[in-house]
């Protein structure tokens, strides 16, 4: 039987493992970035992935040492703001945009839209931001990176089993081109899967955020928001290291 496995490293550091295939999306994986600590255990050694997923070329998404870490042997797919960060660095990866199509072992992996500035640094042109959308064995994920609502959301990925949706950040606020509990609520009431995720929180915190003592309260603040914006929609709150597994829908369904 076809089976799979998610796995919440932390902030949107996800390892999606389908029909025995497995990548790894927007690896950050120290202790400290910037002025910014990890609230949650240390990552542990991880095998490296059938393939890296980057949404786009942020820091916190794009992350340098964490891709050392990883070593370089793993294929890396990511929008052209992320290839030309890696160029730079000697690193060959390859550019997606929406629509574009891989296959990493079992999983087709696709491009999808995403509504958030994606350049490196903020100044110059704004630059684009993709998700991802995973299929193998009759299972669907969808991996969002950073966005916002936007149009088309609700056709963007039918059929989903599973989404993964940011609901916070690092910081105080989230800003444009991001989702809040209460919008990423929305988002699937839109997308309409079998089970939301809630990614993007309690892993990161600079020194003074309101939720520092509560981590987890961005997460419960979706799912509170979920029952009412999503209410066919399952939620599974998972803690950074925590997993998940998954089976097809007929399956699950027996």
């Amino acid at each position: 039987m076809p089976e799979g496995r998610i796995t919440y490293v932390g902030h949107a550091t996800m390892l999606i493992e389908l029909e025995g295939s497995s990548v790894l999306t927007d690896p950050l994986l120290r202790d400290r970035i910037g002025h910014v600590s990890r609230i949650a255990p240390s990552v542990p050694e991880l095998l490296e992935p059938g393939a890296i997923l980057l949404s786009h070329a942020h820091r916190d998404h794009l992350d340098l040492p964490s891709l050392r870490r990883l070593g370089i042997s793993a294929p890396v797919y990511g929008p052209p703001a992320v290839v030309s960060v890696l160029a730079k660095e000697g690193r060959k990866a390859t550019a997606m945009k929406p629509g574009d199509r891989v296959r990493v072992g079992a999983i087709e992996v696709t491009a999808v839209p995403a509504d958030h500035d994606g350049r490196r640094v903020p100044v110059g042109p704004a630059e684009e931001a993709i998700g991802f959308v995973l299929a193998a064995g009759g299972m669907r994920v969808y991996f969002a990176g950073d966005t916002d609502l936007f149009d088309g959301m609700r056709e963007l990925a039918p059929g989903l089993d599973v989404a993964l949706l940011p609901v916070w950040g690092w910081g105080p606020k989230v800003g444009p081109g991001h989702l809040d509990p209460e919008r990423a609520a929305r988002a699937a009431g839109l997308l309409k899967p079998r089970l939301a995720i809630p990614v993007h929180w309690g892993t990161y915190a600079s020194p003074r955020v309101w939720w520092r003592d509560d981590p987890e309260l961005p997460a419960r603040d979706f799912e509170r928001h979920a029952a009412e914006h999503a209410p066919g929609v399952a939620v599974a709150i998972l803690a950074p290291g925590g997993s998940v597994p998954l089976r097809p829908a007929a399956a699950a369904a027996r």
